[in-house]
């Protein structure tokens, strides 16, 4: 009878064993799974390459990579709680977190120098147009308060352009503005990320204004994510950006390996294959304080923030670096 009872007794503490097991691998796998927002451009590149080689995998974290076809999409999604982060730009990050969602920048993307992330002003190759000063006076096509709308009032600074003197054309649709440039007959010049930039100079377009030839760094993608993940999954982001970073130093070098992905995230045209070339990107990196207060204060001067968010608001600076 004693050996029974105690036969019964081991039995017991084994199966409160496995069901406690059980709990805690499913409250990881549940803390460890994180939703991550992209748009198929360069500045994605890192992300998939990390989850092609398994790099989330071997720190341990689970990521899935969300694509959108639109920031617009990309935004509602977040903004509906069904993302714990995003790879965008900073105008995008204030204007959602002035929505109530609460979201901090915990890496650059592109653009911790002036050579990534380059934007062209171009214009069409009918135009005459092939310096800043000739904009003055002619109609540049944007996408109204977006990271390019920002880039082409700080372009026209920079360059000390007239600003009321350059009319702007709100047409969101980037194959649209490609289109519409290149014909150069409801505008003339238009201002374009690459690699769309590089395919309207290869079907003629000149180039205006190259952001990588100014000496001053403006434009800046990022990764994002929401102070609740931070909080409650502070491991699992960090694993993410362990993963991350490598993933960049892979990209660095060895470039060739990844060129057909590359093409295939940035839906890079036929026609600039030959030409194109992989995107150098810095790991380990976030924006400066400098380049915060540059953007938020434009977005106050446009009436789209009542008052600027902090640095510390916007940038979570205190995440290990492994």
């Amino acid at each position: 009878m004693r050996q029974y009872l105690l036969s019964r007794l081991f039995f017991l503490i084994v199966i409160i064993a496995c069901i406690s097991g059980c709990s805690e691998d499913t409250k990881m796998a549940e803390h460890s799974s994180l939703k991550i927002g992209v748009l198929r451009i360069d500045d994605s590149l890192p992300l998939y390459v990390a989850e092609k080689d398994q790099l989330f995998q071997k720190y341990g974290v689970d990521v899935e990579l969300i694509e959108f076809g639109s920031a617009s999409d990309q935004s509602k999604a977040m903004e509906a709680g069904e993302l714990d982060g995003m790879m965008t730009d900073m105008i995008v990050q204030n204007l959602i977190k002035k929505g109530g969602i609460d979201v901090k920048t915990i890496a650059l993307a592109l653009g911790a120098t002036e050579k990534e992330g380059r934007f062209l002003v171009v214009s069409s190759p009918h135009s005459s147009i092939v310096e800043p000063k000739q904009l003055e006076g002619k109609s540049v096509m944007i996408a109204e308060n977006t990271m390019m709308d920002y880039l082409m009032e700080q372009y026209e600074r920079h360059l000390n352009l007239e600003s009321s003197q350059i009319k702007k054309i709100h047409l969101p649709n980037l194959s649209l503005r490609v289109d519409t440039v290149l014909a150069g007959k409801e505008a003339q010049a238009a201002i374009l990320p690459e690699p769309l930039a590089s395919y309207a100079v290869a079907q003629g377009a000149n180039i205006v204004i190259d952001d990588t030839t100014l000496g001053v760094n403006f434009s800046q993608s990022v990764i994002a994510v929401t102070q609740k993940s931070i909080t409650e999954n502070r491991t699992e982001i960090e694993k993410f950006l362990n993963a991350y970073n490598e993933a960049i130093k892979q990209v660095n070098h060895q470039p060739e390996k990844y060129f057909e992905l590359a093409l295939e995230v940035a839906n890079v045209p036929e026609i600039l294959k030959e030409h194109y070339a992989v995107p150098v990107y810095t790991p380990n990196r976030v924006p400066a304080q400098e380049t915060i207060e540059r953007i938020s204060d434009w977005l106050v001067s446009r009436g789209l923030l009542d008052k600027a968010f902090q640095y510390e608001e916007l940038v979570e600076t205190s995440l290990e670096e492994q």
